[in-house]
């Protein structure tokens, strides 16, 4: 594996010109131009730092590593509105290579469009990343609210501006067992939700821990334990998972 050519979003910055942006998180302004200028002249390899042998195990932990650099969540609080543009943007080219990259079918027909001479120097649409994120983090609220068919109307916005983000598909899966008179009766079709947002991404951690809340809510205890232990593996820090392990732990 080649190391990826993507440089940290936290080099250190020059002095702030005059009428430069200031903020949270500004001193990464100018590594972060340069990194998104340099994924729009790559392929889908090169954005993942990967030569074109590269399986699709090793798709994976390149795009987790750089998800976690360049996540739109990973904002802090206050951040200029560019630095929000620019991590939208480069979200946006890993996750183009990492959807390509891991499906069969599509890795196939791009390695056969790269050696035609296309290499899938492709845009990406950054204003429809964004509004999806704003949409989601006001589905979070109405469900923080229990409002709850607010909720899914609001996710099912975020995923028609980016349908390829799986959180946004569990956190709808997860708000309409939450509407649904007869859970018991939409429990599988929230599994089936659920399931599907994690063949997107398997590591996608509200998934895994939402199937555990729908297990515990319907009285399968083992079958949330699984889940919940699953969420944990995949983010130790996740306070309500482990809440939910030691309670269960304490009970026996």
């Amino acid at each position: 594996m080649t190391k990826p050519s993507v440089p940290a979003p936290s080099a250190p910055a020059a002095a702030a010109a005059p009428g430069a942006a200031t903020g949270p998180g500004a001193e990464e302004l100018p590594a972060l131009r340069q990194t998104a200028a340099t994924l729009k002249g790559q392929n889908l390899f090169e954005r993942l730092g990967l030569s074109q042998q590269a399986d699709a195990g090793a798709v994976k932990v390149a795009y987790f590593k750089l998800a976690k650099l360049y996540h739109p969540d990973t904002l802090p609080p206050g951040a200029p509105p560019e630095l929000e543009k620019l991590k939208a943007e480069i979200f946006g080219y890993i996750g183009d290579a990492y959807r390509t990259l891991t499906d069969d079918k599509s890795r196939q027909n791009y390695l056969e469009q790269v050696k035609s001479g296309d290499t899938g120097k492709e845009e990406v649409d950054v204003v429809a990343i964004l509004q999806a994120e704003e949409r989601f983090k006001r589905g979070t609220v109405f469900m923080k609210a229990r409002k709850y068919a607010e909720a899914v109307t609001i996710f099912d916005e975020a995923i028609k501006l980016n349908a390829e983000e799986a959180e946004f598909h569990a956190w709808r899966a997860y708000a309409r067992f939450c509407a649904a008179p007869d859970k018991k009766a939409f429990q599988a079709e929230a599994f089936r939700d659920l399931m599907a947002a994690i063949k997107k991404n398997e590591r996608c951690v509200q998934a895994h821990y939402f199937l555990g809340v729908i297990a515990k809510t319907l009285g399968d205890n083992t079958g949330a334990q699984k889940h919940f232990k699953r969420t944990v593996e995949l983010q130790p820090d996740h306070i309500d998972a482990q809440r939910e392990i030691r309670i269960a732990t304490q009970k026996k």
